[in-house]
């Protein structure tokens, strides 16, 4: 049976005991997942590695469990893919935080664009979902989410290889380069294989404007799209990842 899998932000060593008292992991534990003494669960804190661990109390206050062995996890991504997203509707941005990070998303910029409807966002429920999307999915450390900054500021450090999202760009297909003869994608040479970390910048439901379009051709940022479709902006996020991720 699969052990279930949490997130705790506190220093874990193979072979000793670990004391937890949050009150929300706690009532997780006992009242969820109906956990007690004797069961055992994966525990991550964002390291390379992932603990096996067997609780020896778990009551209501506090829970101490015996970390019984630890393993370097596996490579989860060959790509690290930031996603620079226009800050758009609360409940779709944070669709697009969780299924991003369940897909293997290294980080979350939200920008602030000259259409974006918010400037703001909850930041701490975002870094839960986040949580909670990395324990679901098998990945051991969790995405990034950087404060809302505007466009400009977004990418000024960022040094990777940048493109956005837009309906009349090149299409994401040309991108994958020429595959062997037996056709096989894992061999295709695709420019964004050419680099560990990309960035895909993508606006809000009105889109770029004509501004900022200028501004992405002054950076010398490569235009994609993802064809004739016009899509919401989470469903163009969690299709982008998709590509470049899973594809």
């Amino acid at each position: 049976m699969r052990l279930h899998r949490f997130y705790i932000n506190q220093n874990i060593v193979a072979g000793k005991e670990i004391r937890i008292e949050d009150s929300e992991l706690l009532n997780q534990w006992g009242r969820v997942f109906r956990l007690e003494a004797g069961d055992e669960v994966i525990l991550f804190n964002d390291s390379d590695y992932e603990f096996t661990a067997k609780f020896s109390l778990l009551s209501k206050k506090e829970a101490v469990l015996d970390i019984l062995d630890s393993k370097k996890a596996v490579e989860e991504v060959l790509k690290e893919l930031h996603i620079f997203q226009s800050i758009i509707k609360k409940d779709n941005f944070e669709l697009i935080v969780q299924k991003c990070t369940e897909i293997g998303a290294s980080a979350f910029h939200p920008i602030i664009s000259e259409r974006s409807e918010k400037k703001n966002l909850n930041m701490e429920r975002l870094l839960k979902i986040a949580k909670e999307a990395s324990e679901q999915s098998g990945k051991v450390k969790l995405p990034k989410i950087s404060e809302p900054e505007k466009l400009e500021k977004s990418i000024e450090n960022f040094d990777g290889e940048l493109f956005t999202l837009d309906f009349d760009g090149e299409p994401f297909s040309s991108l994958r380069g020429v595959c062997d003869e037996a056709n096989h994608p894992l061999d295709c040479h695709a420019p964004l294989a050419m680099t560990g970390k990309i960035g895909i910048l993508i606006g809000p439901e009105g889109g770029w404007s004509d501004k900022e379009r200028e501004f992405f051709k002054q950076k010398g940022i490569k235009n994609i799209s993802l064809g004739n479709q016009v899509l919401r902006a989470e469903t163009a996020a969690i299709a982008i990842a998709s590509l470049i991720l899973l594809g």
